[in-house]
């Protein structure tokens, strides 16, 4: 490996365990995994470690994003959490029972969730509103019935439809109130 310390570029150093590792990034490579990565022995490494050798362990450990990707990642994440809080809140608020309100506050929910990426919807609408993942693919099939949601085939997903922004409009997100309906 040639030095760094010379060339146009990023170079990070992380310490694990007894070793040191740097990583390379030319310009204009912002995104994506570094080009070079160089392990060596730290200087004050323990020698005993040193000579078992790099581990599978060491290898996981290295990060490979790119300088402020996870400063991004956790603001997004960040972002992605109040959206969440802010839909539940709603949930929350809405009339109990299958109703139409809920349904599309539902569907509105759920087709967040998938936006935000998260594998596995139902599970996470579980642990966010508390309510069992069966009884929750009930009520997302009765959306999809009462035509709040489109069905995507063979996949989590699907888009509100008009009727369920018509019917969004009527509660309010964003400054905790609801149009005047009781909960």
């Amino acid at each position: 490996m040639a030095d760094n310390s010379h060339r146009a570029g990023v170079t990070t150093v992380q310490r694990i365990g007894p070793w040191q590792v740097t990583t390379f990034r030319p310009p204009g490579f912002a995104a994506g995994g570094p080009h070079e990565i160089r392990i060596e022995p730290a200087p004050d490494g323990d020698p005993q470690e040193i000579a078992r050798g790099i581990s599978s362990t060491v290898l996981r450990q290295i990060t490979t994003t790119t300088p402020g990707q996870d400063l991004a990642r956790q603001r997004a994440e960040s972002a992605q959490e109040a959206a969440l809080e802010e839909l539940s809140d709603v949930l929350a608020r809405t009339s109990k029972g299958v109703t139409d309100e809920y349904l599309a506050v539902l569907s509105a929910f759920y087709v967040r969730v998938v936006e935000l990426g998260q594998r596995a919807p139902i599970q996470a609408l579980e642990s966010i509103t508390g309510t069992k993942q069966a009884t929750l693919k009930g009520h997302l099939r009765a959306a999809r019935q009462r035509g709040f949601l489109t069905k995507v085939e063979g996949k989590a997903g699907g888009q509100l439809t008009d009727k369920a922004v018509e019917m969004l409009k009527g509660t309010k997100v964003g400054d905790g109130t609801g149009d005047g309906r009781q909960p």
